[in-house]
C-alpha cells in the first residue's frame, strides 16, 4: 500500500482525468498557485484541499466516475494518510488476522505508535475470541511494549489483565498470578479502571481455585469484590458468590455452599442463563458427591440444556458429571456415549483438560468391564491427539515453554 505526498496526489489525479492545471482554476485559486502546490513549493492547506476535491469531483462526475475522497485528501501527508486508512479499515469491523498484519506493517512503516499499539491489541482480542491463547499472548505482549513507550497506564492495566487471562487459559498459573497482580497495581484506586480491577481480581481468584489455594481465593473475593465498600457491579458480585460457593463445596462446607447456590438460583430466575447453567451444574455435582444421583441427574440435565444454548464450550465439564452419574445409576452404555460426546466437544473448543478427564473416565469404565480392545482403542486415541493439542502441551499445559 503506497501513500503519496500532497503534490504527488495532485499530479496523479490530473493524469488520471487527463486535465491541465488551468482546468483546475477556481476563484482564489490560480493556475500559478496550483502549480506551486503541485511542485511542492507551497503546502496544501485544508481549505485548498477542499477546493481541489470539489473541482476534481466535478470533473469526475462529467466522466461518470464516482470519486470517493474526503475534503482533506490533498492536504494530508503520507503518514496522515496511513493513519486515516487504518482508521477507515478498523471501522469495517471485518478484519481478520491477515488484515491486521497488513495494517501493522503500514503502522510500523510510518512509526504510528498509537495505531500500532491498538492493532496489536485488537489482533490479540481476535485470537482470544478464537481460543488461541498462545498467539493472543504474543499480540498482547506486543501491545504492552507499545503502550509502555506511550506511557499509557490505563491501557497497560487492561493488557496485563488479558496477558493473565491467556496464561490462566493455558494453565500457566504462576505467570497468570504475576500478570493479574500487575493489572491490579495499575487499576487500584483508579475510577476509570474499575472494570479492569474487578475482572483481574475475579480471574486471580480463579487461578487460586485451580492451584487449590482456597484461602487465597476467598481472601481475594471477600476483600476486593464482595466487600460492599468497593461497590462492585452486580454481575461481579454474583460471579464472586458462585466462585466462593464452589470453594466452600471443595472444602466440604456443603451446607453453606448449597445454600448460596439456591439463593443465587432464586435471585437470577431467567435473567442470566450462563450463570444459571453454572449453578445447575454445581448443584448437580453437589448431589453427586453426596450420592443423591437422581437429584444430581435432574440438575445436570438442566445445566446441559442451558449450556448447549448459551455456553457450549463449557459443556464437556457438565457432560463429564452426567456420564459419571449415569454410570452410578447403572446406565453403562449411555454413560460411555455421554463421555464420547464430551470428548468431541472438548476437542472442538480445545478444552485440553476436559479431554483428558473424559478420556480417563471412559477408559476407567472399560477397565471395570474388562473390555481390553476398547481400553487399547481409547488409550491409543489419547496418545495420538491432534497436532494443536500437542502444541498446547509444549506451550504450557504440562510444562513451561
Amino acid at each position: 500500500m503506497n501513500f503519496c505526498s500532497p503534490n504527488e496526489k495532485i499530479k496523479l489525479m490530473r493524469k488520471r482525468f487527463m486535465v491541465n492545471q488551468s482546468d483546475l482554476e477556481l476563484p482564489n485559486m490560480t493556475r500559478a498557485f496550483i502549480s506551486m502546490m503541485e511542485s511542492g513549493k507551497r503546502n496544501v492547506s485544508k481549505a485548498s484541499s477542499q477546493k481541489l476535491v470539489s473541482r476534481f469531483k466535478e470533473i469526475a462526475s462529467k466522466k461518470s466516475v464516482n470519486l470517493d475522497i474526503d475534503d482533506e485528501y490533498f492536504s494530508r501527508q503520507p503518514e496522515e494518510d496511513a493513519r486515516y486508512y487504518i482508521e477507515r479499515k478498523l471501522e469495517d469491523n471485518k478484519n481478520g488476522h491477515q488484515c491486521y498484519e497488513k495494517l501493522i506493517e503500514i503502522a510500523d512503516r510510518f512509526n504510528l505508535d498509537e495505531s500500532l499499539a491498538l492493532l496489536y491489541k485488537l489482533d490479540g482480542e481476535d485470537y482470544v475470541k478464537d481460543k488461541d491463547y498462545y498467539n493472543g499472548f504474543i499480540r498482547y505482549s506486543d501491545a504492552l511494549g507499545k503502550y509502555k513507550e506511550l506511557k499509557d497506564e490505563n491501557e497497560q492495566a487492561y493488557i496485563y489483565k488479558q496477558l493473565g487471562l491467556c496464561k490462566l487459559k493455558r494453565s500457566i498459573y504462576d505467570e497468570a498470578v504475576y500478570y493479574f497482580n500487575q493489572a491490579l497495581s495499575y487499576s487500584y484506586k483508579n475510577e476509570k479502571l474499575k472494570e479492569t480491577f474487578f475482572w483481574a481480581n475475579h480471574d486471580l481468584a480463579l487461578v487460586y481455585v485451580q492451584t487449590k489455594e482456597y484461602d487465597k481465593c476467598l481472601k481475594v473475593l471477600d476483600k476486593s469484590i464482595l466487600n460492599k465498600s468497593n461497590n462492585a457491579p452486580r454481575t461481579f458480585v454474583r460471579n464472586a458468590r458462585l466462585v466462593k460457593a464452589n470453594v466452600l463445596k471443595e472444602l466440604k462446607n456443603y451446607k453453606e455452599a448449597i445454600a448460596e447456590y439456591f439463593a443465587l438460583v432464586d435471585e437470577l430466575a431467567d435473567s442470566d442463563d450462563i450463570l444459571l447453567s453454572y449453578l445447575y451444574n454445581n448443584i448437580g455435582e453437589y448431589y453427586y458427591e453426596i450420592e443423591k444421583y437422581d437429584e444430581s441427574l435432574e440438575y445436570i440435565s438442566k445445566a446441559q440444556l442451558l449450556k448447549n444454548k448459551v455456553d457450549k464450550k463449557t459443556l464437556p465439564n457438565t457432560l463429564n458429571t452426567k456420564g459419571r452419574v449415569l454410570y452410578k445409576l447403572g446406565y453403562v452404555e449411555e454413560s460411555i456415549m455421554v463421555f464420547q460426546l464430551a470428548i468431541d466437544i472438548a476437542e472442538e473448543f480445545q478444552q485440553f483438560n476436559m479431554m483428558y478427564e473424559n478420556y480417563r473416565d471412559i477408559i476407567s469404565i472399560y477397565e471395570k468391564c474388562k473390555d481390553y480392545n476398547k481400553i487399547k482403542e481409547f488409550t491409543s486415541r489419547l496418545a495420538n491427539m491432534p497436532d494443536y493439542f500437542l502444541l498446547t502441551k509444549k506451550q504450557g499445559f504440562l510444562s513451561e515453554e
